[in-house]
């Protein structure tokens, strides 16, 4: 059985485990190449500025090299630094700057996933 292209993951917190924000992982999709999985996350608005996403990014991105992954893809609107910024942090250079079929620039930020730890 061939596991599913999309994998969405909660963000939490604390012993409670408050959901903080959201994670996926999309193994397909329009303008990946084979091996790339893009990864999109979000907090909500209370959780942001505590290194969260940073963090999540970075298991999400283990996972995605134990599911055959070969390089992470985050894309991100130049207008939402905040979220540059959580790439670089997790170890993402910046790459190409592709334009949506509607004509949306976005900001690829890049990880090769085959030199993370195991």
């Amino acid at each position: 059985m061939r596991a599913a292209p999309l994998r969405a993951f909660g963000i939490r917190v604390g012993t409670g485990e408050a959901l903080a924000g959201t994670i996926d992982l999309r193994f397909a999709g329009e303008d990946l190449a084979p091996g790339q999985v893009n990864v999109a996350y979000g907090l909500y608005p209370s959780w942001r500025g505590r290194g969260l996403a940073t963090r999540a990014v970075l298991l999400a991105s283990q996972y995605a090299a134990t599911e055959g992954g070969e390089e992470a893809v985050i894309q991100v609107d130049p207008e939402n630094p905040a979220s540059a910024v959580v790439a670089r942090r997790a170890g993402f250079t910046r790459g190409k700057q592709p334009h949506s079929e509607d004509g949306r620039r976005f900001d690829w930020y890049i990880r090769d996933l085959r030199e993370l730890p195991q």
